[in-house]
């Protein structure tokens, strides 16, 4: 009872007159408003939860009320009657949209006692979370380096988490492994040089999202960028000229991605990168090849988001 009592408290009900499946509705609201709300289906409203009610208006129309008492707000909004085959996500879109605009305001009471209460702290942080604010990836990158010295391509695999925990602002964590075998000439002497880097990069990003009206959000496209730093080792290992130790490597970039979504917990994501490596090996172990100077790469990403 302590940590329902933490949470603010939502109430659902929309009017048979619609004809919309009750069920898919709240479990659209729940899904665009994420954890951290006690949801208490369409049973009686007490006196300290957020209800929302959707009814018929006019002709073709919806009402929304919602009932508020953190912001206090008693409020109307209509909107159009979706087609019957999407009602119950489309008004599940609408009335998230709705709660989340009225609990926006508690934010301007940045300093007040009502932002000291945990169920208000959680309303304003429902507010700001964009749906689905984790995302999980698993992606195939091509990786070329610029500097004469250094391996000019590398495949790899890339694993990623990034976290939206407000709108317009995340932040993002990789792991990468590359490898390559290329040839390499030095003083009349031939051989390939084995060469395996694994590194990971935290990066800051700013993002925006364009909503699809599609079923369960698909085509809804997310563009990214930012900036962050790739840190590593690298070991470069040859039959002719040995094998060097792990070798650490470091340098800032920059980064753009693009992605779309192929349903409500699926996207597909491309990425592009651009760097340059401050400190690197440099023939290391007498090896002749380098690992400095500037990157670029791109990386096809599966995702899955939640």
């Amino acid at each position: 009872m302590v940590a329902a009592a933490a949470r603010p408290e939502l109430v659902v009900v929309a009017d048979p007159c619609l004809e919309v499946d009750a069920d898919a509705l709240r479990g659209t609201v729940e899904l665009e408003l994420g954890p951290g709300i006690e949801y208490r289906g369409d049973a009686a409203a007490s006196s300290t939860d957020t209800e929302l009610l959707l009814d018929c208006g006019g002709e073709g129309e919806v009402e929304l009320t919602i009932i508020d008492p953190l912001s206090e707000t008693h409020a109307t909004r209509i909107v159009a009657l979706p087609e019957p085959a999407r009602r119950a996500e489309q008004l599940g879109w609408a009335a998230a949209a709705f709660i989340r605009a009225t609990w926006t305001v508690l934010e301007l009471d940045a300093g007040g006692e009502a932002r000291r209460d945990p169920r208000t702290r959680r309303a304003v942080r429902a507010a700001r979370r964009p749906p689905s604010p984790w995302q999980i990836g698993d992606g195939f990158v091509v990786r070329g380096l610029l500097d004469r010295a250094s391996p000019r391509v590398m495949l790899g695999e890339q694993v990623e988490v990034l976290h939206r925990p407000t709108r317009h602002f995340a932040w993002k964590a990789d792991g990468e492994l590359n490898a390559i075998s290329a040839p390499v000439t030095f003083d009349g002497t031939s051989d390939r040089v084995w060469t395996l880097a694994i590194h990971a990069a935290p990066a800051l990003l700013a993002w925006g999202e364009f909503r699809s009206a599609r079923p369960k959000g698909r085509g809804t496209v997310a563009l990214y960028g930012g900036a962050g730093l790739r840190v590593g080792g690298v070991r470069m290992t040859s039959s002719e000229w040995g094998r060097s130790r792990f070798e650490l490597f470091a340098g800032p970039f920059a980064t753009a991605r693009a992605s779309v979504s192929l349903g409500r917990f699926v996207r597909l994501a491309v990425q592009g990168e651009a760097g340059w490596i401050l400190h690197g090996p440099r023939e290391p172990s007498g090896v002749p090849l380098s690992f400095v100077g500037p990157w670029i790469n791109g990386v096809l990403i599966l995702v899955s988001s939640f």
